[in-house]
């Protein structure tokens, strides 16, 4: 079913709000859970209230998000995350981070002891409509094999990194597995395979399965070049922040104690560098002699990364967000648990 885009968010602040979240930061986890969605990432979407919901009634998610600075020397800031929500402490890192860089050029915030931050493109999109270069990274729990082991080590570790231009964000969010693992969790639970260069089943071969495949490893983008960039990610995110790193994450998505997320976000000031205008529009005539490139075959157009999740936003916004029916139901049930008006599905 499809919902607008004002009806998805309220429901989420009232979810959040119930559950004893504050409406301030109900309203900033709102908005970047529905602008995932929007932007056709439901893996990092709405679909986490859920999640949110469970780990607080297993009274493992600290509510309300209270993150601290507890440090902050020049052009660095780090924050705690206080086991709250993610979404939180990687707003107010992202948002430190740019005060920083406005005064240094460039400015560097992370984060420790946090949950799942959400869509990192969602941030770095945001920061680069504000004239700067915003690069973003987090690790996770083990879900990967480092190259040449077999036994799961590293997270998924996304990074994203966003470049404004004068008409076009360039946006690169990726995982540094060949697919994030809400991928795999949303293919078992649609009851589908997987394509079989996704995962590892638990004794080291190519499953379809995703359930063997959440039973064994992600593969790592680019073989040895993907799992380096996630050992990279593992030690900036987690060691240098002082939160937790490798096999001592826990998984947002099962009760077995505080994920230890960290984060860390880097922002560059242009003007530090060049005249904001003058960047951007040397920017956006580099995507333009891209995109004119002679394309390869049965390619009808060369797309700049971040592209195609603009143009989903921007949908949505016309036509709302398409909610899979069991989810819009689970919505509902937890609207019911905290004993709220509101429903999506009349009866």
């Amino acid at each position: 079913m499809k919902i607008p885009v004002e009806v998805l968010k309220n429901v989420a602040k009232e979810i959040l709000v119930g559950l004893g979240e504050t409406k301030e930061n109900a309203e900033v986890i709102s908005e970047i859970l529905v602008n995932a969605d929007m932007r056709g990432v439901s893996t990092h979407g709405t679909y986490l209230l859920k999640v949110i919901f469970m780990r607080v009634e297993g009274g493992q998610l600290k509510l309300p998000t209270l993150p601290r600075v507890i440090s902050d020397k020049e052009a660095t800031a780090v924050i705690d995350g206080m086991d709250g929500i993610g979404m939180v402490a990687g707003k107010m890192a992202v948002d430190i981070a740019i005060e920083k860089a406005r005064k240094y050029g460039v400015g560097m915030s992370l984060i420790c002891n946090t949950n799942n931050v959400g869509c990192l493109g969602v941030y770095t999109q945001n920061a680069a409509k504000q004239g700067v270069i915003a690069i973003m990274s987090c690790n996770a729990a083990p879900a990967m094999a480092p190259w040449g082991a077999a036994e799961k080590f590293l997270g998924t570790n996304p990074i994203a990194i966003s470049i404004p231009g004068k008409d076009t964000i360039f946006t690169s969010d990726m995982a540094t597995s060949v697919v994030a693992r809400g991928k795999i969790r949303e293919a078992s639970r649609k009851g589908i395979k997987i394509p079989d260069n996704w995962a590892l089943d638990s004794e080291g071969r190519p499953t379809t399965d995703p359930e063997e495949a959440l039973k064994g490893t992600l593969m790592p983008i680019g073989g040895p070049k993907g799992s380096s960039l996630a050992m990279a990610v593992d030690i900036i995110s987690g060691i240098l922040s002082g939160s937790g790193f490798g096999n001592q994450l826990k998984s947002f998505h099962v009760l077995e104690g505080p994920t230890r997320v960290g984060a860390s976000a880097i922002i560059i000031d242009v003007s530090h560098f060049m005249e904001l205008e003058k960047f951007k529009e040397l920017v956006e005539g580099y995507f333009t002699t891209v995109k004119a490139l002679k394309k390869a075959q049965k390619v009808e157009e060369i797309l700049i990364p971040g592209e195609i999740e603009f143009r989903k936003e921007q949908k949505s916004l016309e036509d709302g967000i398409e909610i899979d029916d069991k989810l819009a139901i689970t919505f509902d049930e937890l609207l019911k648990k905290i004993n709220s008006n509101i429903k999506l599905i009349s009866d």
